[in-house]
């Protein structure tokens, strides 16, 4: 879900693995060095790059949320995990949280991906849940495509990507991850719905939320801050 690289984005099968990890309170400032030290040793780059995450928003807010990749499928038959890996992991973070949750692999939908530039890291990323009624994929990707046609015309600052969970885990069925370098962007115009209007047509943003309405159970959101130390 941390996309770092276009070009990557455009292969076949992309997929990031997460992790939620229930830190103990007292253990906040050790955590974050295990973790720093063990990205740094076994997740540095390549396929098996990691990135942490704190969780500001949601029913998961004060977690810490640990991503890999981009990889594709074949890359996990050769994951790290000898040479210490695991005694690492096992020995020195988890001892220092309460547990782990929502576990998952997410497939990058590469047709619903957009990049404002191929450098572009972003720092901020929002990341927006659906859950969506049996039979209405088709429909769901109809209107996605909707959305991929503004941000491909009006070149907006921050990324989109469309994933799908791959693992098939609680009623989720796919997400959508929005990154952005700072919090200033949202001190801008972030009118998407006007936007998409200028695209689509008067009444069109209007007659998109009607389809969502029709196609998606439910909807949940959370934010999330880059720990880049």
């Amino acid at each position: 879900m941390a996309i770092t690289s276009f070009t990557f984005a455009q292969a076949q099968n992309v997929i990031f693995e997460t992790t939620y990890l229930k830190p103990k309170t007292e253990n906040l400032k050790e955590l974050g060095e295990k973790v720093k030290a063990h990205n740094e040793k076994y997740h540095g780059e390549g396929p098996y790059a990691a990135s942490a995450w704190q969780v500001l928003t949601g029913e998961r807010s004060g977690l810490m949320a640990w991503m890999m990749g981009p990889f594709t499928f074949a890359d996990l038959d050769s994951r790290p995990s000898e040479g210490g890996h695991d005694d690492d992991w096992m020995g020195g973070v988890m001892p220092l949280v309460h547990g782990v949750k929502d576990g998952g692999y997410w497939k990058m939908m590469t047709d619903y991906a957009y990049m404002p530039s191929e450098d572009f890291v972003g720092k901020i990323m929002r990341v927006r849940s659906f859950d969506i009624k049996r039979g209405k994929w088709d429909e769901f990707l109809h209107v996605m495509t909707m959305i991929m046609k503004v941000y491909d015309e009006k070149k907006l600052g921050n990324s989109f990507a469309l994933l799908d969970n791959w693992a098939n885990t609680g009623d989720v069925d796919a997400v959508i991850v929005w990154q952005y370098e700072n919090y200033a962007y949202f001190d801008g115009d972030l009118d998407f719905a006007k936007r998409y209007e200028e695209v689509h047509g008067d009444n069109s943003w209007h007659q998109f939320m009607e389809a969502i309405d029709d196609i998606v159970v439910d909807t949940s959101d959370e934010m999330l801050e880059r720990m880049a130390d």
